[in-house]
Order: structure tokens, then C-alpha cells, then sequence
């Protein structure tokens, strides 16, 4: 088959809006869509950035929907670079100019068109094509994704500096994962008579996720497969098809491991030891898995830059579900999952987050910084008796000296206190409120 015929069947088969098709139905992410909408005004490219299905694409078609009702079809074009049938030409230096010219021939749009590129990391050269175009100052509007946070970063932020506007999409928050779940959230005297039902809601979550599709899955059974699918699919398509990897399995083991690991210190000495490889090896691994979305190392919070790359950083996984699913123990493991669920609901909301230790050894779980100033102190507790709840406040106190910080928070099962400097709150009601 020829590249035109290729290309012309892709661009049909993905536009079905140009022929009358209605979108399919899928859950609005109301957070996301309400600061992306106004974003569609602007000239600036928009790039939405996140783990292999945590939801891009959905968001593109619901943005697309939302074009729909005041625009042509014509004027909107998808492209998705993880089509099989495109795969032939994405190293092919004038494949995009023989794309949109395709698409201008075959649609003839009037007016503003509006580009949606998906995966667009796939594609070899993207970044100078989509600079070319925007410096004509045509009026196209570009939309893209990637499943790579530094790499993406690092071939657009020279040609596209000043031309984009980047967010980062992740799985489900407990709150969307509610919305999900034909739940929908009110006051807190409405969450405290709900307990029963939401603590059940939590403790799927905990097990499943936040993961859309995942999260609508019925049955339990396709759930932990689909995660299995997922975790080889990172690795097959955003690991090993774009990097340079000459041992597949290691890195594939140390994935593994991470996961496994989530809340712990990182030792890239044992991780060598234990997939056989050198500890530089083991970080080069460690940052293409961060780069694709997998983990996330937090590091030590100190004032002096060496100071802080000397200390160890912390594990943490990017959907507690996936983590799950690899094969390692559950029920054992819910202080962590909720470690982890705390860390990855504080990303979302944009901090800058690290973990502290002083002077005596206790430690801080999450230190939260959002510009200069220090916003809150955070530790994760699940199950609290005197003793802990001791050892706790005695962390904190020192912490909210050592940051000049008024409050800090406690996370945990169901205790509630406040005692007007640490309040110590419940996942399930941290999570659906200003969780911050």
C-alpha cells in the first residue's frame, strides 16, 4: 500500500467526526478540562505530558468534543503516532509535510484549524516541524501529548521555548475516582455519614488505582490484568522502542523492583547488585524510568544543594494499582500504598515535595514547597496508638520549628484530632478536601 493511501486511511479512520460520527461517551475530568478550555484561545502550542493511558487522549477527545460545538469538522485534525500503520514513516524527515498537506487537500478547512498530534514523541523531528509552523503565524492551534516528561522536555524546550503551554495528566485523584464511581462529593458532615461507603471506595482504590479504564472495569480479575498490560507496555513502547537499551530484562527487573519498593530509600548499590548491573548503570535506568512516567525519586530537602544530592532519594510509583498488580503483597502494605497516595495527590496540585530528617533522626515524610516558601509538613501514619501518635508530634514540632511552618498534618486510617498546630485527619476526607 502506498504512503498516500497509508496516510489517507489513518487520518479517516481516526477523524469520524468529518462524516457525521458522534464521540464516544467517557467520563469528564472536570479539573483538567476547566484549565485547558480557555487554553484553546491561545496561540501557544499545547503539550499534555503523562504516563502511557493515564487519560491524554481521552482529554484530547473531549476537547475535540468541545471544539465540535462552535467549529467545522474540517477544521480539526487528529493524529495518532502510536497508529502501527504510521509506524514505516516516523523517521521519514517530510512525513509531516505529506500528512497536513494531505489533510488540506482532502478536508479544504476555512478558518482556524486546530492539530491534535498524540504520542507525538514518536516522531522524529516533531519539534522542528510543529516550530516551523507556528513562526508562519497561520492560524493553527497545536494539541499534543508524550508519555516522557525530560526527554520531551529536552527536544522542545530550545525550538518551542516561549510557544508552550505544558501540563502533566495523571491517573484518577480519589476525588476524580469518586466522580467515577457515580459518587459525587459534598460537605464534610456528608463524607462522615457516607464513612462506611467511602472507606470501601478507598480500599479499591488503594488496590486497583486510578487508572480510567482500569477504574471502569468491572471485573477484578481483568483489572489486575489490564495493570500487568500496562506495566509491559511502558516498558516495550516508551522504554525500550526509544532508548537505547541493550538489556532489556534488567531494566524490565529493576522496573520491578522500584515499584516493589515505593516509600523506601534508593540504593543504587544494592539495585546493581541485585539486577547485576553497576550502580551508574542502575541510575541511567532509574532516569529513563522517571522520564517515562513509572517512578518518581523525591529528594532530601536541604538548603545547601550539595547537601541535598549527597542524601539518598525516596520511591514512590506513579498509580498504586500498577504496583500492586506486579505481583507483590497487598494487604501487608497499606501504610505504604497511602505513603504513596499522599506523595502523587501533592504532585498533582504542582508542589515541589521532598522528605527531611532532624537532628535526633526522626523524619518528615513530605516536605512541601511551592515557590520559595515551605507550605506544609506531612507524615503518613496508618494506624495510630499514644506511642505513635508521640513519636509523630515529636517529628513534626521539630520540623515546624526548623521551617518556621504554624501547622503540619498527620495522615492516617480514621483518626481524627486537631489539637491547633498538628491535625491529624483521615486519607479518605484529606483526599476529597483541599487535601493541602
Amino acid at each position: 500500500m502506498e504512503k498516500i493511501e497509508v496516510i489517507t486511511r489513518s487520518l479517516a479512520f481516526w477523524n469520524g467526526w468529518w462524516y457525521g460520527e458522534s464521540g464516544y461517551e467517557s467520563v469528564l475530568r472536570k479539573e483538567y478540562l476547566d484549565d485547558l478550555i480557555p487554553l484553546l484561545g491561545l496561540k501557544e502550542a499545547i503539550i499534555l505530558l503523562g504516563v502511557r493511558r493515564s487519560g491524554k487522549s481521552t482529554l484530547m477527545s473531549q476537547l475535540i468534543q468541545h471544539l465540535l460545538q462552535e467549529h467545522p469538522p474540517e477544521n480539526i485534525c487528529y493524529v495518532n503516532f502510536d497508529d502501527n500503520s504510521l509506524v514505516p514513516f516516523i523517521k521519514d524527515p517530510g512525513f509531516l509535510d505529506e500528512l497536513f498537506d494531505i489533510y488540506i487537500e482532502e478536508k479544504n478547512p476555512k478558518g482556524k484549524i486546530y492539530l491534535f498530534f498524540d504520542e507525538v514523541q514518536n516522531l522524529e523531528g516533531w519539534e522542528r516541524w510543529v516550530k516551523k509552523i507556528y513562526d508562519k503565524n497561520q492560524e493553527i492551534k497545536f494539541v499534543l501529548t508524550g508519555s516522557s516528561s525530560s526527554l520531551l522536555k529536552k527536544e522542545y524546550s530550545s525550538l518551542l521555548t516561549g510557544r508552550q503551554i505544558t501540563r502533566e495528566v495523571y491517573p484518577l485523584s480519589f476525588r476524580e475516582f469518586l466522580a467515577f464511581n457515580n459518587f459525587k462529593v459534598a460537605d464534610k458532615g456528608y463524607l462522615l455519614k457516607n464513612r462506611p461507603r467511602i472507606r470501601r471506595f478507598l480500599t479499591d482504590y488503594m488496590k486497583y488505582g486510578g487508572f480510567p479504564e482500569v477504574v471502569l472495569q468491572k471485573s477484578d480479575r481483568l483489572k489486575v490484568e489490564q495493570l500487568k498490560n500496562y506495566f509491559t507496555g511502558i516498558i516495550a513502547r516508551d522504554v525500550l522502542m526509544r532508548y537505547n537499551i541493550r538489556d532489556a530484562g534488567k531494566i524490565e527487573n529493576l522496573g520491578y523492583m522500584l515499584i516493589a519498593n515505593i516509600s523506601n530509600l534508593l540504593s543504587a548499590r544494592k539495585l546493581g547488585n541485585a539486577i547485576k548491573s553497576s550502580p551508574n548503570t542502575v541510575l541511567d535506568y532509574l532516569r529513563i524510568l522517571e522520564e517515562v512516567y513509572l517512578v518518581f525519586c523525591v529528594p532530601y530537602f536541604s538548603y545547601s544543594v550539595k547537601e541535598q544530592l549527597s542524601k539518598p532519594r525516596k520511591l514512590y510509583c506513579i498509580d498504586q494499582g500498577l504496583r500492586n498488580a506486579a505481583g507483590f503483597s497487598f494487604s501487608e502494605d497499606f501504610g505504604r500504598i497511602a505513603e504513596n497516595i499522599v506523595f502523587l495527590h501533592l504532585k498533582r496540585q504542582g508542589f515541589d515535595v521532598y522528605y527531611w530528617k532532624g537532628k535526633k533522626g526522626r523524619e518528615i515524610d513530605f516536605v512541601v514547597k511551592s515557590g520559595m516558601e515551605i507550605v506544609g509538613l506531612y507524615q503518613v501514619s496508618w494506624e495510630i496508638d499514644e506511642k505513635v501518635k508521640e513519636r509523630e508530634t515529636k517529628a513534626l514540632k521539630e520540623g515546624m520549628k526548623h521551617f518556621n511552618v504554624k501547622k503540619s498534618t498527620v495522615i492516617t486510617r480514621d483518626y481524627l484530632f486537631e489539637d491547633g498546630e498538628i491535625t491529624f485527619i483521615p486519607l479518605w476526607i484529606w483526599l476529597v478536601g483541599d487535601g493541602i
